[in-house]
């Protein structure tokens, strides 16, 4: 727990599946307090008993927990307090957990597109022309360093790929490094695997994938 400083962000995925960044505005050492912004898009309001897992980092390294939502505190931003803390385990930002997943993506390693938008810092805004070039791949596992790609295409090692896929509601689309290539033959023809490494990724939304994994995770440990 001496780890873990006041107006540290901490990383909150409850037990629905929503995630939301908060800030630490107190700890014990039985329990730790955080705060979230009202204008917050994921803003929401929790209850007592509510499970939460927490993530905090610092740099590069980081500690993951479990607890409970045991109150609110009178606060000008809505405050919550955690409490029957467990599970400490520490996680390191770069080196991630990664879980399996079959989920449907898009994704274009137009050598002349990707090339068109280098420059733009929010593929977002240029939607619109990365669809005409999209093809449909499947996502085999993620974590917030990458994902494993299966689709038809055969692309070369170190080509820059760009993915589009949705967390929660919520759609990322991400530039990416084919770091490695594995390819299987069989009659119905060649498949192709991928790993893709994430590049100029937003640390905002690597926080956000690994709350994704770990609630993966802990769907998976319900099981």
């Amino acid at each position: 727990m001496e780890w873990i400083d006041i107006r540290e962000k901490v990383h909150i995925t409850c037990d629905d599946g929503s995630a939301l960044e908060g800030m630490i505005t107190d700890r014990t050492e039985d329990t730790i307090s955080f705060s979230i912004p009202a204008d917050d898009k994921r803003f929401k309001l929790f209850h007592p008993g509510e499970k939460v897992t927490g993530v905090v980092f610092k740099k590069n390294k980081g500690v993951r927990f479990h607890g409970i939502i045991g109150s609110r505190v009178s606060a000008e931003a809505p405050t919550y307090t955690i409490s029957k803390i467990s599970g400490w385990k520490s996680v390191q930002r770069r080196n991630y957990v990664r879980v399996d997943c079959t989920d449907p993506l898009t994704y274009t390693a137009d050598r002349y597109l990707i090339e068109s938008v280098a420059f733009t810092r929010d593929l977002s805004r240029v939607n619109d022309e990365l669809e005409q070039h999209m093809k449909d791949g499947m996502m085999l596992d993620i974590s917030a360093g990458g994902l494993k790609l299966f689709c038809e295409e055969d692309i070369s090692e170190g080509q820059k790929i760009i993915l589009k896929f949705p967390i929660r509601n919520e759609e990322y689309i991400l530039r990416g490094t084919v770091m490695h290539k594995q390819m299987i033959v069989n009659p119905s023809g060649i498949r192709y695997f991928y790993g893709i490494r994430f590049d100029d990724i937003l640390e905002k939304t690597q926080e956000m994938i690994v709350n994704h994994v770990f609630q993966i995770m802990r769907k998976m440990g319900r099981k």
